[in-house]
């Protein structure tokens, strides 16, 4: 080669060496002092597997390329310490040395240095190795947490079972305790003196805190497990209001509260609901507003069209309460889940309320929602969906 070619491959870091067909160095070039750092200069007439012992194994391949019948072989990432004893990377490729006429006299091998490259190779391979040993350290955490969330799965269907059950075994007997108050409050096993009317007042009313208590385990079980379905029909929403209103005058009225229901100016749409549960909806609003508003307060219900949701009927109840903290907005319509200023107003309850009522809200296809100022009172929004004119 030119001397020319000689500075273009010195400037690449690409070396040389020719040997002939019994491998004996018979020339080099190029970046040739790769070759000085191995201890093996001068390299002229010496052995090729001598200055390049990365070769011992392929002598078969390299009598191949001498007999036409391999085009080349390649070393790839051949490693070799520099002046400097620093790492470096070559890539070696062997191919046939042709003389003039044509045939092949011997191998040209081409040393290029590949350093960055190699590093770049070499920290990839480490971070592969690093991200197989992670993929596998979180392959066995997943398995462990499947067979955690497995158990825990079936820890809370014997829990939804237990819940279901208890809850129906005790809907019987309170339903007989009820009634027979009823009926000592009618006078039916005689009369009754006034303290004694009082008294069982007192244990009607706590029977159906219990009452209502078992109802909501039951419907948050069947929520829970997807048993819950509801059965929609056209209704006149302001019809269920009235009539659930009227359910909870009592409860309001033994805290002299207001409750009150704005009648719309415009007849309105009837919408479609499964009334029983739409009237839970409902009820369970209401029921909360007196129990977090104080006495005198007042709780007012109103319905009517949305401005931009033209599709749904808006239920709104307001109150004068206690309003909800900021802080608490985020956990409101979780399980379980009370106000830290329920004991301002002596509020009882298993913080289901909201869980339930959400739950029955969408699944009418409905949303719900809540206005609050802490001390001043809240409102909570819900929608039905209206029910297609046929006509």
């Amino acid at each position: 080669m030119t001397a020319i070619s000689d500075l273009i491959l010195k400037d690449r870091k690409i070396a040389y060496v020719v040997s002939d067909e019994q491998l004996k160095v018979v020339a080099a070039g190029g970046a040739d002092e790769l070759f000085k750092s191995a201890n093996v200069w001068p390299i002229l007439g010496r052995s090729l597997l001598e200055i390049s012992p990365e070769l011992i194994g392929a002598e078969e391949s390299l009598t191949d390329i001498l007999a036409g019948r391999l085009p080349s072989f390649e070393l790839m990432w051949v490693n070799r310490n520099g002046p400097k004893d620093e790492p470096r990377y070559f890539e070696l490729t062997t191919m046939p040395h042709q003389n003039y006429s044509g045939q092949i006299d011997g191998l040209i091998h081409i040393w290029q240095d590949v350093t960055q490259l190699g590093e770049i190779n070499q920290q990839f391979a480490q971070h592969r190795n690093e991200m197989w040993l992670l993929q596998r350290e979180l392959d066995s955490k997943n398995e462990a947490l499947a067979a955690s969330n497995a158990e825990l799965q079936q820890l809370a269907n014997l829990k939804s079972m237990f819940v279901s059950f208890a809850a129906h075994e005790l809907g019987s007997p309170l339903t007989s305790m009820i009634g027979y108050i009823d009926l000592l409050l009618e006078g039916a096993y005689g009369p009754l003196s006034d303290s004694q009317t009082q008294s069982l007042k007192v244990v009607a009313r706590s029977i159906g805190r219990l009452r209502a208590i078992t109802n909501n385990l039951l419907v948050a079980t069947r929520i829970e497990t997807g048993h819950l379905e509801a059965v929609l029909q056209v209704t006149n929403l302001l019809d269920l209001i009235e009539d659930v209103v009227a359910e909870y005058q009592p409860q309001v009225a033994a805290k002299s509260q207001q409750l009150v229901v704005e009648i719309p100016e415009k007849e309105l749409p009837p919408v479609l609901c499964d009334t029983t549960l739409a009237a839970q909806i409902v009820g369970n609003l209401v029921s909360n507003a007196s129990k977090y508003t104080r006495r005198e307060g007042r709780i007012t219900v109103g319905v009517g069209v949305r401005p931009g949701e033209e599709g749904f009927l808006e239920v709104s109840v307001a109150d004068t309460g206690i309003g909800i903290p900021p802080a608490e907005y985020d956990q409101l319509f979780k399980r379980f889940s009370r106000l830290s200023t329920a004991n301002q107003v002596n509020a009882a309850g298993t913080g289901l309320g909201l869980y339930i009522t959400q739950s029955l809200v969408e699944l009418h296809g409905g949303r719900i929602w809540f206005e609050s100022d802490e001390q001043q009172g809240s409102t909570f929004f819900v929608t039905f969906p209206i029910a297609e004119n046929d006509n």
